[in-house]
């Protein structure tokens, strides 16, 4: 894979526990924070969380091409 593409290819939304984050469907800012997924409240989009809340360790772990 060349860098054009790596770069064209868009990062997954991802749900960072202690920051502001905007729902991508509705821009809200309230979020439902369970183990493993962030669930906006005023739309339930879900998104994955970026890093376990008591540990801090990654949930999402970027693909190696």
């Amino acid at each position: 894979m060349n860098a054009r593409a790596t770069f064209a290819r868009p990062a997954p939304m991802l749900y960072w526990p202690g920051e502001t984050n905007r729902c991508p469907c509705c821009g809200g800012k309230a979020w439902n924070v369970g183990r493993v997924t962030a669930e906006c409240a005023a739309c339930e989009a879900p998104l994955p969380l970026a890093q376990s809340p008591g540990t801090g360790d990654p949930v999402w772990e970027p693909k190696e091409d």
